[in-house]
C-alpha cells in the first residue's frame, strides 16, 4: 500500500513539474535586429532593461508602444500571450489607459 501511494506520488509531482516546465515557451529574438530586442526585453518583463535599452536607442516609448510590431501583434498584446510582468511593461509603455468619453459643457 505504501508503495503504491509512493508510486502516485511521484507519478503526481513529476506531471506537475514537466506541465509547468512546458507551459512557458522561452522568448528568443529571431535576429539581431533592435525591435526583436525590444520584443523579448517586453516579453521578459523587466523594466529598467526595457527602459535603458529603449534610452540609448533610436526609437521612442511611443513608437514601441503604438506602432512596433511582436510577431504580427503589438507589444501590448505579445506580452499579455507571451511575457511576464505583463501589466508592469503595460504601464511603462502607458497602453493600460482607459478611453474615457468627453463630454462638452456648453451655456
Amino acid at each position: 500500500m505504501k508503495t503504491l501511494v509512493k508510486t502516485i506520488a511521484i507519478v503526481g509531482f513529476t506531471t506537475l513539474f514537466t506541465g509547468a516546465a512546458m507551459a512557458s515557451p522561452k522568448i528568443e529574438a529571431a535576429d539581431n535586429s533592435l525591435t526583436s530586442e525590444l520584443c523579448v526585453l517586453a516579453a521578459k518583463g523587466n523594466k529598467i532593461k526595457l527602459h535603458n535599452h529603449l534610452k540609448n536607442s533610436v526609437v521612442s516609448k511611443q513608437y514601441v508602444a503604438n506602432e512596433m510590431k511582436c510577431n504580427g501583434e503589438s507589444v501590448a498584446d505579445f506580452v499579455d500571450a507571451y511575457g511576464q510582468n505583463s501589466a508592469a511593461i503595460k504601464d511603462y509603455l502607458n497602453v493600460n489607459t482607459q478611453n474615457i468619453a468627453s463630454v462638452s459643457y456648453t451655456k
